[in-house]
């Protein structure tokens, strides 16, 4: 199944459009969103390592299930590290979306409704949402295949990986074109992880669309809203990274363990002559 192409008039009122959320938010706003613009079909986005505060945004108040507001450490590293490594190895770097807002004023892993408590958060949040959206059109309007890694931390399980794709719901095309070796296979990136030698869970001997994602951890508003669920999304998985693995002695690993995953997962499932191969 090949991706739907954005039509160029299309593309170009996206574009537009973004260029003037960004024009309208604070100066402020962009310091507190690292972007990145890419040349491979693929984007990173990491909503919860940010350490800043967000001037004019009152601190969270809790809303909906599973409040949170520690930040996911070492998270906004660990991506800035993966894409380095993944342009090392390609030659061409990777979209990159970074929040640099402590995650007690700001989740943008959230809905706008739950995500921040005051009308003084909305431009920091939709900037880096806004980024996110430009980026997704693009890679849908420049190539046939394209994939996005929502990247986080999380304790429960310290030394595993755990997967999270909604059960196969924000990685739909992809399992429509290629089945389940995409997402469970040894050329996927959690096949990658686990040929390391890596605990990932689920477990890939376990089918992608059944119901074994690791409850709390099976995908949250960023994977929802960019993943091929959605008929402008690509596909997309929520990549959680143990503590362990995210401690300064060990993160350069862990980031370039998990570029030369996604460069195998790219080569195999997202280039334009992959399924040829």
């Amino acid at each position: 199944m090949r991706m739907r192409r954005i039509p160029g008039p299309l593309a170009h009122a996206c574009f537009l459009l973004w260029a003037a959320v960004l024009l309208a938010v604070p100066a402020f706003a962009s310091e507190l969103v690292f972007v990145q613009p890419g040349e491979l079909p693929i984007a990173l986005t990491a909503p919860h390592g940010g350490r800043e505060n967000v001037p004019g945004c009152e601190l969270r108040t809790p809303v909906g299930s599973r409040f949170v507001t520690s930040t996911d450490f070492n998270t906004d590293v660990l991506a800035e590290s993966i894409a380095a490594e993944v342009k090392r190895l390609t030659g061409k770097p990777p979209y990159l979306v970074i929040a640099r807002f402590h995650r007690r004023y700001i989740d943008a892993n959230r809905r706008h409704d739950e995500a921040y408590a005051s009308a003084g958060c909305k431009a920091v949040y939709d900037a880096y949402h806004a980024a996110a959206r430009r980026f997704v059109d693009e890679v849908r309007e420049k190539h046939p295949h394209a994939a996005l890694f929502d990247l986080h931390g999380q304790s429960a399980y310290r030394d595993s990986i755990l997967r999270g794709t909604g059960h196969g719901a924000t990685v739909r095309n992809l399992l429509a074109r290629a089945g389940a070796p995409a997402v469970t296979g040894p050329d996927s990136v959690f096949g990658q992880y686990a040929a390391m030698g890596y605990r990932i869970a689920p477990s890939n001997d376990t089918p992608p669309t059944a119901r074994v994602e690791t409850r709390g951890y099976t995908g949250g508003h960023t994977v929802r809203i960019y993943g091929s669920g959605e008929a402008d999304g690509i596909d997309a998985m929520q990549i959680e990274f143990g503590r362990d693995l995210r401690e300064h002695r060990v993160l350069a690993k862990t980031a370039a363990d998990t570029a030369k995953a996604i460069v195998v997962f790219y080569e195999r499932y997202l280039r334009s002559d992959a399924l040829a191969r």
